[in-house]
């Protein structure tokens, strides 16, 4: 018995350490408070095989939309390539953005993305040609500091919105996704912080 709350004691402490250093190296932005930015950056999420919307993806383009209504921006980015699925990200969400009343030239399609790295460094140029300058973020709880970090890492002033786990989507699920993000960051901070590329 003895042996078994070692193990126990060793694999919380070593599971408390492993989310410390996640939390440390990928700190998050301000969340969204009454203010204005030029674009709201959605960063992909899967759809289904077929293209629609997960309960998941429905709950981050809702958001996007409430803050697009209420006047906080201008446009919407959305990026995401065909990663999960057959489906492109960025399209499954324009059209999701599109039936939801959104005009199309307020729509900004980034559709060769793989990851959340990508995700913002191929936004990037595209915020820079429209000289969009800042962004608000919109995400899931789970992955708003990976989201919060590669934006800060491309140069993207922004702050964050969270959009609610959808309520198909239980606690265990959410502990199982954040538990699944957090281990990858973890595994990345190599990566994430290699700024320079090659010429």
């Amino acid at each position: 018995m003895q042996a078994y709350k070692k193990i126990g004691l060793v694999a919380a402490t070593v599971g408390t350490a492993l989310l410390t250093t996640s939390l440390i190296a990928y700190p998050k932005a301000a969340q969204q408070r009454q203010q204005r930015a030029d674009v709201i950056i959605v960063p992909g999420h899967p759809a289904t095989r077929t293209g629609q919307e997960t309960p998941v993806l429905k709950s981050v383009l809702d958001q996007a939309v409430k803050l697009y209504r209420r006047g906080w921006a201008s446009y919407i980015l959305v990026s995401g390539g065909a990663i999960h699925t057959p489906a492109v990200e960025a399209d499954v969400m324009a059209q999701g953005l599109i039936q939801r009343g959104i005009p199309r030239a307020a729509i900004i399609r980034e559709r060769h993305a793989r990851h959340t790295g990508e995700n913002f460094a191929l936004a990037q140029p595209l915020l820079a040609d429209l000289q969009l300058t800042r962004a608000i973020i919109v995400t899931v709880p789970w992955h708003m500091r990976k989201a919060s970090f590669y934006a800060r890492k491309y140069g993207i002033r922004h702050t964050i919105s969270v959009a609610p786990a959808p309520r198909q989507v239980t606690e265990w699920q959410q502990a199982k996704y954040y538990a699944t993000t957090y281990a990858k960051m973890l595994l990345q901070i190599p990566l994430a912080y290699e700024f320079k590329t090659k010429k």
